[in-house]
């Protein structure tokens, strides 16, 4: 065997261990940071709050453009905040699923 045959077969088996000895700790919360998650579950809150009320709105304002003939224009009015609750549901169930990974 060669020296660049030993050199690339010692190259390939630590490529392929290399990953097998670095640590993956399981995340921890740092002491003193409890208020951190309170207040993440309170924005999550007032976030639903916000785009349940901006869709009623929309609804409403969907109600009278089409009462006034100006129908093309309703569809945005609950779209844009449907998408905010995407984000928002989507956004926690990220963080949440990363965390606890």
């Amino acid at each position: 065997m060669t020296l660049l045959q030993t050199v690339t077969a010692t190259a390939t088996e630590l490529a392929f261990l290399a990953p097998a000895l670095i640590p993956d700790p399981a995340p921890a919360q740092p002491p003193g940071t409890e208020g951190i998650t309170t207040v993440i579950s309170w924005l999550k809150w007032i976030g639903y709050v916000v785009v349940g009320g901006a869709i009623v709105i929309g609804g409403i304002l969907i109600a009278v453009s089409f009462r006034r003939g100006e129908g093309q224009d309703a569809l945005p009015k609950i779209l844009w905040p449907m998408g905010g609750a995407i984000v928002i549901g989507a956004g926690a169930a990220w963080v949440s699923t990363i965390a606890a990974s």
